[in-house]
C-alpha cells in the first residue's frame, strides 16, 4: 500500500472561477511535456487493445486540456499498431486556441463544454483520461467507470504521477521544468513569458497543483479495490502498469466489454 495517505486538496485547474489565461498556461505547459518527452508512449498497446475489444477506431479523451498526448498517441498507433484512429478531445474548460491547433494534426477538439461525469450520449468511441482521473473523489471515479461499462464502451486512465514520497518529491523540480520548458510552449505570448520569467506565477501554480495531484492519485490497489465493485459479465477490468524504452511507468485502469454493444 502507499505511504502517503490520499488527500483530496485544492487544485486551482478545477474551479470553475478560475481565470482562463491563468488555466491555459498550465494546460497548454502539461501538453508540451508530455509531447515532448513521450511520457505515455507506453499507453499504445493498452489503447491498442481497448479500440479492438470495442469494435471501434473512435477515441473520445475527457479533460483534454491543452490537448494531451492523444495527437502523438494517434501516430504511434498507426506506426506500432496498424491502427488509423480517429480522436475527439474534450474538456469541461475547452481550450479554444488548443482547439485550433489540434485541427492542423487531423485531431477534432469538441468546442462544448464535456463533463467526464456526464458525457453526451452522443459522444463515443473508447474513452481516454490522461493525468486526470485524480481530480475526481473515489465515489466519482466510481461514476467514471460505471457509466462506460453501462454504455458497453472501452475505459482507459493513466497516471504518470504516483503517490509516493518520491512522486511528492519529484515536484520540487516542476518550476525548474517549468522554465526550461516554457520556450516549446505554444502559443509563446508576452504573457506567458511575462508570468513565468518575471513573475514567476506559472511555476508556482503548476508546482502547486502538481503537488496536490502527486497527493489525489488513486493507488493501483484502491483502483482494483473499487472495479471490484462494478461486475459485469459482458464487462471486465484490468489495473496495471506500462513503461515505455527509456520513459517512466505509467499506472492505469482498463475496462473492456466482452462484446459488442
Amino acid at each position: 500500500m502507499p505511504t502517503v495517505p490520499r488527500l483530496h486538496l485544492f487544485e486551482f485547474i478545477d474551479q470553475a472561477w478560475f481565470p482562463r489565461a491563468l488555466r491555459d498556461l498550465t494546460t497548454d505547459y502539461l501538453h508540451t511535456v508530455s509531447n515532448r518527452l513521450g511520457l505515455f508512449d507506453g499507453a499504445t498497446a493498452v489503447l491498442a487493445r481497448g479500440l479492438r475489444s470495442g469494435h471501434t477506431r473512435e477515441l473520445l479523451d475527457l479533460g483534454s486540456g491543452g490537448r494531451g498526448p492523444l495527437p502523438r498517441l494517434r501516430r504511434l498507433l498507426a506506426e506500432q499498431e496498424d491502427l488509423e484512429a480517429r480522436v475527439l478531445l474534450s474538456d469541461k474548460y475547452p481550450n479554444a486556441e488548443a482547439a485550433a491547433r489540434a485541427s492542423a494534426e487531423d485531431v477534432t477538439y469538441v468546442d462544448r463544454s464535456v463533463d467526464a461525469l456526464r458525457v453526451p450520449a452522443d459522444l463515443r468511441g473508447m474513452r481516454t483520461l490522461f493525468n486526470t482521473l485524480h481530480h475526481f473523489r473515489p465515489e466519482e471515479v466510481r461514476a467514471v467507470l460505471s457509466d462506460a461499462m453501462a454504455r458497453g464502451v472501452p475505459i482507459a486512465a493513466f497516471e504518470s504521477v504516483r503517490r509516493s514520497p518520491a512522486g511528492l518529491f519529484s515536484m520540487l523540480w516542476v518550476p525548474l521544468l517549468v522554465w526550461l520548458f516554457t520556450p516549446w510552449v505554444r502559443p509563446l505570448t508576452p504573457l506567458r513569458l511575462v508570468l513565468t520569467y518575471v513573475i514567476p506565477v506559472a511555476p508556482l501554480l503548476i508546482a502547486w497543483d502538481g503537488a496536490v495531484s502527486a497527493l489525489r492519485i488513486h493507488s493501483p490497489e484502491e483502483l482494483r479495490e473499487l472495479t471490484a465493485t462494478l461486475p459485469s459479465p459482458d464487462y471486465v477490468w484490468e489495473v496495471g502498469e506500462v513503461k515505455a524504452p527509456g520513459k517512466p511507468p505509467v499506472s492505469y485502469v482498463l475496462g473492456l466489454p466482452t462484446r459488442a454493444a
